[in-house]
This record gives structure tokens, C-alpha cells and sequence, in this order.
């Protein structure tokens, strides 16, 4: 008896470039939350509701990221981001500005911790995650920018 055999199919559409990095974020998050033994049996979602449930009537936060992403998609993420960090075909400085974007994304950082960790003034950052987005965007033609 032949099984049949489901093939996924990427759907980039779903989300603009920095939404897939900010929801790869958050799957990273949830994969450090699932570490070790999930309490009770319970799954991550199961226990992110009952948390939800018991903070009823306290204000989301609005840099807070839920997971809408699988591993499927989180996995197709990742390699865009391995292949940008290892061309040979992107120069240097391209590199670093993709690699802000990047990072700006997937960590959620402010442009104050920015500043901070990169050494590099508010504007100058701004301009290079501005042109790191649309260097990605250029050089992966499955994703879109708004």
C-alpha cells in the first residue's frame, strides 16, 4: 500500500519581510520556553491561554509578539538568514546592514539598545536597517516589504 506523501508549500505572502523575522523571534522564544519537560503535560499554547485567562484585564504590551509561525516555516526563515550571512555574492557592508535589519527584527530591539550595542549613532542606524530591508527584500524576491 503506497502512503501518500503531503508536501508543504511555502506561503511568503502571509507576512512582509520584518514580520517574518519578528515571528521568528517569537518562535525562537517558544522553542526556549518548551526546554526540558513541558509542566503537567500541558503545550505551549495550552499554557499561554491559561496565562492570558489569569492576566484578564491587564493591557497588552505592544511590542509583544504572539508565535503564528511552524517549525515548517520557522526552519525557511532561518536558512534565508544562514544564506545572507554566508553569500559570497553580497559585499561587506551590505552584509552589516542586512545584518541590523535582522537583528532589529528577530531580538525586538529599541534603536536605544541599538545604540548601545552597536556603537553607532541613532540616525546611522536608521538609515542602514532602512536600506538592510530593502537590500533583503532585493536579493529574496519571495519577500515583500510594505
Amino acid at each position: 500500500m503506497n502512503a501518500a506523501v503531503k508536501t508543504q508549500v511555502m506561503d511568503w505572502s502571509k507576512f512582509t519581510a520584518e514580520e517574518w523575522l519578528k515571528q521568528y523571534g517569537a518562535y525562537i522564544q517558544t522553542c526556549r520556553m518548551k526546554s526540558g519537560n513541558e509542566p503537567d503535560s500541558l503545550g505551549v499554547n495550552q499554557i499561554y491561554w491559561l496565562i492570558c485567562e489569569n492576566n484578564k484585564g491587564v493591557a497588552p504590551r505592544k511590542d509583544q509578539i504572539i508565535c503564528k509561525i511552524d517549525d515548517f516555516e520557522a526552519e525557511h526563515v532561518r536558512k534565508i538568514i544562514i544564506e545572507v550571512r554566508q553569500s559570497k555574492l553580497i559585499c561587506d557592508s551590505a552584509k552589516v546592514a542586512v545584518q541590523l535589519f535582522i537583528e532589529k527584527n528577530v531580538r525586538g530591539m529599541s534603536d536605544r539598545k541599538m545604540e548601545d550595542e552597536f556603537k553607532l549613532g541613532r540616525n546611522v542606524l536608521r538609515n542602514m536597517i532602512y536600506a538592510g530591508k530593502f537590500y533583503l527584500a532585493g536579493h529574496d524576491k519571495r519577500l515583500r516589504i510594505d
